[in-house]
């Protein structure tokens, strides 16, 4: 498969996700109190960290390994499981403490519920590896998609029975159930379940680095929960990881698309002694034309559609929403780049880029003892700024974008963002900063759409033509 086609299909299958997470994300919200919901983020924060380890060394040591064989994946299964049922139990002994800590029982129960979801991770990763090496991302669509839709039915189901926040949890193990029962039977012949140990060091070496900088990236992705939540309490913990939701969602449909396509894709071309540059720098000039638009339009409109989705009791999470869509914005085409430090395995640079994010994030939220929520939202710049000089630097140190290359690759984009900006900025204007009704959200994303296509039309006609190209299954005309 092309990576015109691969693109398509891992935005279609994020999509879908999106889809199915954003209305779930409605659902829960509407169901569950923000204190309800801030005793999950604590427990998932945990489960987050300890897994870390697991998710970033196994899944890309899959997708990218040169020299991986049917010998090398029994000892993948082996080492993946074992390495499961150990941080499991280390979740599970953490779950009595972490209640006690924030003083809610019900955290130590979502805690033990999503120890048992990571002893029966034993085949999310491996799966989704190999389908990113073997660029099939048709099937990486349906397996994820159906996960998810597995996910939200026993969510809501769980919800509408009165388990309240355990729900999220229930929903968790549901999914790595099914998970299993695909492995097994779509992935018999290409994960063999008999253990070997032979070449774990191997697989251990390979993702430690890259597993490194994903804690140190969890850390600053959940320290809210953890500091807000003890510092403030889990209710004000949870209206700003609330905020978080737009920018989260907009990184899940489209930066982890492009990213499940670029690691192996840069991988191949420097197996093959290409430079890396030019696809990186067209990736990231595609994925700025087609998220920073929508991006800026979201981020001008951002509280009336928390308000407008979410209801009245995130109020606190409508304020702060804009200023951390901004950031996602800002942030998000580097990120993409630094794929190709996980392609080529380029750990060291990884771990000062997350150093160099959430060091300066956790104490930002520290200063959460003498500002309110809002400000601690305006300060997240210091972070944004500190991680874009950083990962530049490293981007440019090892000879995979230049800023040259970055400032062409987004100039196009930017052109583009701010024309289609033009409705929204004129919406707020005519609205003022009252509550807007879902319809006349709507017309304006109707509006945005327009203009959007037009400026595409004038602007960037040939990336029309490679997009009907690709989803109509043909090559795209050189």
């Amino acid at each position: 498969m092309g990576l015109g086609r691969s693109l398509y299909f891992s935005g279609l299958s994020s999509v879908v996700k999106l889809g199915i997470q954003f209305g779930l994300s409605i659902f829960v919200a509407r169901m569950l109190t923000p204190e309800e919901i801030g005793s999950f983020g604590v427990a998932l924060a945990a489960a987050a960290f300890v897994r870390a380890f697991e998710s970033a060394g196994v899944e890309n040591f899959v997708a990218s390994y040169k020299a991986l064989d049917k010998l090398l994946m029994r000892s993948v299964f082996t080492v993946n499981m074992l390495l499961n049922l150990l941080l499991a139990v280390v979740l599970w002994l953490l779950s009595e403490p972490l209640g006690a800590f924030f003083g809610a029982d019900i955290i130590a129960d979502i805690t033990r519920l999503t120890a048992l979801a990571t002893a029966l991770n034993t085949h999310v990763p491996i799966m989704r590896g190999l389908m990113r090496r073997d660029m099939r991302f048709r099937a990486f669509m349906a397996i994820d998609s159906g996960l998810m839709v597995v996910s939200a039915i026993t969510t809501i189901a769980a919800v509408l029975y009165g388990y309240g926040a355990l729900a999220l949890a229930m929903a968790l193990v549901a999914e790595k159930i099914v998970s299993i029962l695909v492995g097994l039977t779509l992935f018999r012949g290409n994960i063999p379940v008999s253990p070997r140990l032979d070449g774990a060091r191997i697989i251990i070496r390979y993702g430690l680095s890259l597993s490194t900088a994903t804690v140190i990236g969890m850390i600053g992705n959940h320290a809210n929960n953890f500091i807000l939540g003890k510092l403030l309490g889990l209710a004000p913990s949870a209206q700003f990881d609330r905020g978080y939701t737009l920018p989260r969602l907009i990184s899940q449909v489209a930066q982890m698309s492009f990213h499940n396509v670029l690691v192996p894709e840069i991988a191949r071309q420097h197996k093959a002694g290409n430079p890396c540059e030019p696809v990186v720098q067209d990736v990231v000039h595609i994925y700025a034309t087609l998220l920073w638009p929508a991006g800026l339009v979201l981020a001008i409109v951002a509280p009336e559609v928390v308000l407008t989705l979410f209801g009245y009791q995130w109020s606190e999470a409508a304020s702060i929403a804009s200023y951390l869509v901004i950031y996602g914005l800002l942030t998000s085409p580097v990120t993409l780049a630094c794929s190709a430090l996980v392609a080529l395995g380029h750990g060291g640079a990884l771990i000062r880029n997350q150093l160099a994010d959430n060091g300066t994030k956790v104490a930002v939220l520290m200063t959460a003892l003498f500002f309110d929520l809002r400000t601690v939202a305006i300060l997240m710049i210091l972070p944004v700024v500190a991680y874009l000089l950083t990962a530049c630097a490293q981007l440019h140190r090892l000879k995979l974008i230049s800023p040259g290359a970055f400032a062409r690759a987004l100039k196009g984009p930017l052109r583009i963002t701010l024309v289609c900006a033009l409705p929204a900025f004129c919406f707020r204007l005519y609205a003022g900063d009252g509550h807007l009704s879902l319809v006349a959200l709507l017309l304006l994303a109707s509006a945005s759409a327009i203009v959007y296509g037009l400026s595409l039309r004038i602007w960037e006609p040939a990336m029309i033509t490679k997009i009907t190209d690709t989803i109509r299954g043909q090559k795209p005309a050189t």
